[in-house]
């Protein structure tokens, strides 16, 4: 496997986290690396929304009393899921319909609306 490029600057970051741009001559279009440099992950485009679904649901089941991963931290949100488009994210707001970041259909929300 090809050595990531870890000295680039990071797309985006979390804690000691990041997403950088590969190089040309990389298989993968993104790395997902540790700030230690001795642990990184190759991203395709195609895939990003995979992997950040992937990684909600794995925090979400760490805290869900249930272990379902459906619920979220300390109540702060809930997952919902596209049903035009399959796109699954987290929702914060408290309004009874909530629009699909990916599509903008409108998705109800369990608990809130009818």
């Amino acid at each position: 496997m090809p050595e990531p490029t870890t000295d680039r600057e990071p797309i985006v970051s979390e804690g000691r986290y990041a997403v950088v741009a590969a190089a040309d001559a990389d298989a993968a279009d993104y790395w997902f690396v540790a700030d230690d440099g001795d642990h990184a992950v190759p991203l395709e485009d195609a895939t990003l929304h995979d992997a950040a679904t992937v990684l909600s649901r794995v925090r979400n089941m760490r805290t869900d009393p249930e272990g379902t991963g459906t619920e979220t931290a300390s109540g702060d949100g809930t997952e919902l899921t596209c049903y035009d488009c399959g796109e699954t994210w987290t929702y914060t707001g408290s309004d009874e319909h909530a629009a699909c970041p990916n599509c903008e259909t409108e998705v109800p929300v369990e608990g809130i609306g009818p």
